[in-house]
C-alpha cells in the first residue's frame, strides 16, 4: 500500500500534463491557413539564435530574415514556410536548420463580430483568441440578442461552415466546449431577435398588444396570460385571425381544452386573438 501513493501522484501529474497539451492544441489556430500581408510572424532557428527574428509579411508577400534577406512566403502556410526557409538555409549556410514559425498577429485576416453586440465590426487578434474573448472585444452582447449565435468559417473544402452556439449555455452555464478557439477570417454572427406583436382582444383583463421575441415561440395561452388572463365573463373559445399570402385566415380554438392538456397553438407576428364571452 505504501508504494501506491507515489505512483498515483505520478499518474496524476502525467494526466494533467497531457490535458494541458491537449488544451493548447485545441486553442491553437489552424496551421493550414496561408500567411498573408501584414501578418506578424516569429521565426526561430533552433541551431542559431542569431537568426531568430520577428518580421511582418510585406504587401508583396515577402519577409526579411538575417542571412537570407527577402524571402517570398506568399500563399504558404506556416508549416510550408518553415520547410521553405529550412531549405534555403541548408542549401547555403547551415548543415541543419530546424525552423519554427508562430503567427503572432494576423494582419489581413481579421475576425468579424456582427449583429447584437455593442461594437460590431472587425477585431484585432494577437495570437490565439476564443469566442468569449472576441465577444468581449466587441463590447459584449447588446439588447435584443436571440437564443443562438453562429460562427461562420471557411472549411477545408472551400465551403462556408456554420457552427451553432447556444448563448445561454455559453454565457450563463459556462460550457467550456462552446468557447471555441477562433481562426482567421471567422465571422461571429449574433442574430438580433426580432420582436413579435400579438393583439389580444375581447374578454381579457388588459386588451391590447402583447410583445414577444421571435425565439420565444409564443403560444395562445402565453398571449392570453400576457394580456392579464381571461375575465370572469370569458367563454371557452378564442378566435385567431392572421394574414397568409395576403388572405385572412381564421382559426377557432377551445383554449380551455388546452388548459386541461390539449395542444397549444403557436402564434405568428401580427396575429389577432379574440376571446369570446360566455353566454351562460
Amino acid at each position: 500500500m505504501g508504494n501506491m501513493k507515489p505512483f498515483s501522484i505520478f499518474a496524476a501529474v502525467i494526466f494533467l500534463f497531457a490535458a494541458a497539451i491537449a488544451q493548447a492544441q485545441t486553442s491553437a489556430p489552424s496551421s493550414d491557413t496561408p500567411l498573408g500581408t501584414r501578418d506578424v510572424i516569429d521565426i526561430k532557428v533552433l541551431q542559431d539564435a542569431n537568426l531568430n527574428t520577428k518580421t511582418t509579411v510585406s504587401d508583396d508577400g515577402r519577409i526579411t530574415m538575417p542571412l537570407l534577406g527577402k524571402v517570398d512566403v506568399s500563399g504558404l502556410t506556416p508549416v510550408q514556410a518553415e520547410a521553405h526557409i529550412k531549405a534555403l538555409l541548408e542549401s547555403k549556410y547551415m548543415t541543419r536548420a530546424d525552423v519554427v514559425i508562430e503567427v503572432v498577429e494576423y494582419g489581413n485576416k481579421p475576425i468579424s463580430v456582427i449583429g447584437a453586440v455593442v461594437r460590431p465590426g472587425t477585431i484585432g487578434t494577437s495570437g490565439n483568441i476564443t469566442l468569449l474573448q472576441a465577444i468581449t472585444q466587441a463590447g459584449g452582447l447588446a439588447n435584443g440578442y436571440g437564443k443562438s449565435l453562429y460562427v461562420l468559417r471557411t472549411a477545408a473544402n472551400g465551403l462556408t461552415e456554420r457552427i451553432d452556439i447556444d448563448i445561454e449555455d455559453l454565457m450563463v452555464n459556462g460550457n467550456p466546449d462552446l468557447n471555441l478557439p477562433l481562426a482567421p477570417n471567422d465571422v461571429i454572427n449574433v442574430p438580433v431577435d426580432t420582436p413579435l406583436t400579438i393583439y389580444v382582444l375581447g374578454e381579457v383583463m388588459h386588451p391590447g398588444t402583447v410583445q414577444f421575441r421571435r425565439s420565444q415561440t409564443p403560444t395562445l395561452l402565453q398571449a392570453i396570460a400576457g394580456a392579464g388572463g381571461q375575465t370572469d365573463r370569458a367563454g371557452k373559445n378564442a378566435t385567431i385571425k392572421r394574414m397568409v399570402d395576403g388572405k385572412e385566415q381564421t382559426i377557432h380554438v377551445n383554449f380551455r381544452r388546452i388548459l386541461t392538456g390539449g395542444k397549444d397553438v403557436i402564434l405568428q407576428d401580427n396575429d389577432t386573438i379574440y376571446v369570446t364571452e360566455s353566454f351562460f
